[in-house]
């Protein structure tokens, strides 16, 4: 029976490889391990490969291609927003500068700000609550190669101060689960978003809280500033539906690997069997 150096050295000539079986251990160790013929594994221990893949969900994609029209729209009412703001703010500024003649622009802004204001944010919502369904069946088609589970990607979004850095990192895992090198503008989407969410509260804020045309002139650059934030903030958003449900596809679209294999069951005799 070969030595475990003989075993050793023979691993750099496949022409004098010794035959699977069970050896002294290489590492000096009581015992044995056992050989399979290129490599060594130490009793107890398995050969290591990946865990089935769970079958690919068919809604991702359907799911994918509605958020991402959404966030076109939302992208779309986010402009729409800048430009009746911009309206305000130089409707208010003329009246502030005595054009008394501005007040009919003001009575336009009143008109039609609430009106594009609830379309914005019934259009936000949905998109947020396709994502959140997206992201949670994404996660589970990678369960197990992310740090938090389908739960924590969905929920994460709605926790106080999780919600300023998990969703990023479970977003980043996503990437990486799928074979993907996670993308160097991803930090930049984030933080598009989160300075896009905290002006535009300060807009609100301000507006409600006012009662003068001053005050009013501010909410309106705030609230110009917050969706110029926001409108940066969809392409990136778009990118990222796209390239992980395009990932999750390639993924599925690769063969299945082997499952799990165990060492064979040593002997039970004292010394190591010779193969």
């Amino acid at each position: 029976m070969p030595d475990e150096t003989a075993c050793g050295d023979a691993m750099t000539d496949n022409s004098t490889l010794p035959p699977a079986g069970w050896y002294p251990a290489p590492d000096g160790s009581q015992g044995s391990w056992w050989w399979d013929g290129s490599q060594w594994t130490q009793p107890g221990a398995t050969t290591q490969t990946s865990a089935p893949r769970p079958a690919f969900d068919g809604a991702i994609p359907k799911l994918a291609a509605v958020t991402q029209a959404l966030l076109i729209a939302c992208g779309a009412l986010a402009a729409v927003i800048i430009g009746i703001e911009v309206l305000g703010f130089t409707a208010v500024t003329n009246v502030l500068d005595g054009d008394m003649s501005s007040v009919d622009l003001l009575n336009v802004y009143g008109s039609i700000s609430p009106v594009v204001t609830l379309l914005s944010s019934a259009s936000l919502i949905a998109t947020g609550i396709l994502w959140v369904i997206w992201q949670h069946k994404a996660a589970r088609q990678v369960a197990g190669l992310t740090r938090r589970s389908p739960a924590w990607h969905a929920g994460s979004w709605f926790i106080p101060v999780v919600a300023w850095w998990f969703p990023y990192q479970n977003i980043s895992d996503l990437w990486k689960a799928i074979g993907r090198a996670r993308p160097s503008w991803l930090i930049l989407w984030w933080l598009l978003w989160l300075a896009s969410n905290a002006v535009i509260q300060i807009s609100a804020r301000i507006y409600l809280a006012a009662d003068d045309p001053e005050q009013y002139r501010s909410a309106m650059a705030a609230s110009i500033v917050g969706e110029l934030l926001s409108l940066a903030a969809v392409p990136f958003a778009w990118l990222i539906v796209r390239g992980i449900t395009r990932g999750l596809e390639e993924r599925a679209a690769l063969p299945q690997q082997s499952p799990e294999t165990a060492t064979p069951e040593r002997p039970t005799e004292s010394t190591p069997s010779e193969a």
